[in-house]
């Protein structure tokens, strides 16, 4: 009788925990795309022939991605190879589990009907990704091509667009998210506003979900033709040099719109957003997600008032970096008992709203657990007489949030000392302290003062002045004798570095805190493996000797 192979008879749980941990090993090594590395390919293809589990647990993970090269300046089929043909030695092709399709194809080729052509080819007639539900088009500018013509007709171009869209609608018919943006060697200013835009425009119409990255040079504007793309659910627009488009398809979907997210490189104009051109207010009851941004700051700032509107009921999730001054609380309005996540950049003029309209309020926000500030660049707030002040607002909004995320505060190394004092909230599980280098002893402090925080993010620390009668060699036992045990939820200190060193000092600061934080697991700098050999030479040390066994499991840690 035929044995069982070792691998056929694992725990359906066992087999998962192994494929998780090769896919997530892939992402950081290989981007993802497991079956084009010789390495994954020798260590999957037995493991897909002997287990069963296995496969049915890999295929969804390891197939997810198909990329369609129809463009001149590619090669070829190259990139698709890997899921039509038979890379993995599985005789059979795997494309019809993809998840995601990448399409790289030049604007000229789809206008001139090239793009059919192609298609109707070896390797992709026939070919079908009958699960996926995500479909980005990758613009190849195709401008050096000869073999292309650039006088194609208004006629000939829209039969070839029409048919290259309903192809692309066989191809995938469950696509619901739909994205456009340039291939890595696109060139914005030969893109043809004119076919580019009845393109895009269908597209769209076959989506519930867009994701529209503009690379268009401001001398050639691109007008989508909207009337026809509706009953969206999530909008995303990026680097758009004109924000009238978005703000407009907002209005048009509004009633079934979940998601908006409007990334601008000038002004963005939110009173289009909440009021339409006859003046009447627009509601969006189903919007949970708003993000708003722009790069640079409006020439005469705009004073928005609508004390009438409550444009955002259902709200939870709100990112507003805008440069705008605002008179009332518009975007509060309604959704107090609703908001989860508050990511804001704070001016003057919107900390007087926040604080005259008594936004945030003990109990106002019940529901809010991510809280991100940060206090425009430069700029030190009028409306509080201290650094102290100023946390403490920040402090304030959302007093129950277990995130937080604080930012751009001049004299930043007074945050860790100004929050230890405070002492009033004790429920953050989560803090970023951007563009801070603390001292060591302040994080002692913030850790010994916020009993369940888990995770900490800062710049670069240091030790700061020694306590009296301490030396660098008795260090790790005065920490040991003085603080251990503290921070029994303290798991992680990621650490946003990633450029110079040798990094002594951080090491030698997160191996203390290791010292003295009995769950301790983690350090994670962002320049992960010189840090990783240096804490591992540090250990090593007459200093930390030792305690080498108790710190080894730090080194174990890998992002």
């Amino acid at each position: 009788m035929h044995s069982l192979s070792p691998l056929q008879i694992l725990p359906l749980h066992v087999t998962q925990r192994i494929v998780h941990h090769i896919v997530e090993s892939s992402r950081a090594t290989s981007s993802g795309i497991i079956a084009n590395s010789k390495e994954y390919r020798t260590l999957l293809r037995p493991l897909l022939w002997v287990c069963s589990n296995f496969r049915a647990i890999a295929y969804p993970l390891y197939f997810c991605h198909a990329r369609l090269e129809l463009a001149s300046a590619c090669n070829g089929a190259s990139d698709m190879k890997y899921l039509q043909l038979d890379s993995l030695g599985l005789g059979y092709p795997t494309h019809h589990l993809a998840k995601e399709i990448v399409i790289d194809v030049g604007e000229r080729t789809v206008y001139s009907g090239k793009a059919l052509d192609i298609l109707s080819q070896k390797p992709y007639n026939g070919c079908a990704f009958p699960r996926a539900r995500t479909l980005t088009l990758a613009i190849v500018s195709d401008d050096d091509d000869e073999d292309e013509d650039d006088t194609t007709s208004l006629a000939v171009a829209a039969v070839n667009i029409n048919a290259f869209v309903q192809r692309v609608k066989r191809m995938a018919p469950v696509v619901t998210k739909i994205g456009v943006r340039p291939s890595g060697f696109a060139r914005p200013y030969y893109i043809t506003g004119h076919h580019f835009s009845s393109l895009v425009s269908q597209l769209f119409q076959l989506a519930s979900s867009i994701d529209y990255h503009s690379f268009f040079d401001s001398r050639v504007p691109v007008e989508l033709q909207l009337d026809g793309i509706r009953n969206l659910s999530h909008i995303r627009y990026t680097f758009e040099f004109s924000v009238d488009q978005p703000i407009q398809l907002a209005r048009l979907n509004a009633l079934t719109l979940q998601s908006l997210t409007i990334e601008s490189e000038t002004d963005i104009d939110v009173s289009g957003l909440i009021r339409d051109t006859d003046g009447n207010y627009v509601t969006y009851p189903c919007l949970f997600s708003l993000k708003l941004w722009d790069q640079v700051a409006p020439a005469a700032p705009q004073r928005l008032a609508f004390r009438g509107a409550v444009p955002f009921p259902s709200l939870r999730t709100l990112r507003m970096w805008l440069s705008h001054s605002f008179e009332d609380d518009t975007f509060f309005k309604g959704n107090a008992m609703t908001l989860e996540c508050l990511d804001i950049r704070l001016s003057d003029s919107i900390i007087n709203v926040l604080c005259r309209h008594k936004v945030f309020t003990p109990g106002s926000h019940p529901s809010l657990r991510h809280v991100g500030v940060e206090f425009l660049d430069g700029i030190q707030p009028d409306s509080f007489a201290t650094i102290a002040d100023a946390i403490e607002f920040e402090l304030s909004i959302g007093p129950g949030a277990t995130v937080r995320d604080i930012a751009s505060i001049p004299s930043s190394n007074e945050i860790a000392p100004v929050i230890s004092s405070l002492g009033n909230y004790t429920c953050i599980q989560v803090l970023t302290l951007r563009h801070l280098s603390p001292e060591l002893w302040d994080v002692i402090a913030l850790i010994k003062s916020l009993p369940v925080l888990s995770d900490l993010h800062t710049m670069s620390p240091s030790i700061g002045a020694m306590p009296d009668g301490t030396t660098p060699d008795n260090l790790p036992s005065f920490m040991l004798s003085t603080f251990a045990p503290m921070g029994e939820r303290f798991r992680c200190w990621h650490l946003n570095i990633y450029s110079g060193g040798p990094f002594i000092v951080e090491v030698q600061c997160v191996l203390l805190l290791a010292l003295v934080c009995p769950n301790y697991a983690a350090a994670a700098p962002g320049l992960h493996k010189p840090f990783m050999e240096l804490m591992e030479k540090t250990i090593a040390l007459d200093m930390f000797k030792q305690y080498a066994p108790w710190l080894r499991h730090l080194l174990s840690y890998r992002l």
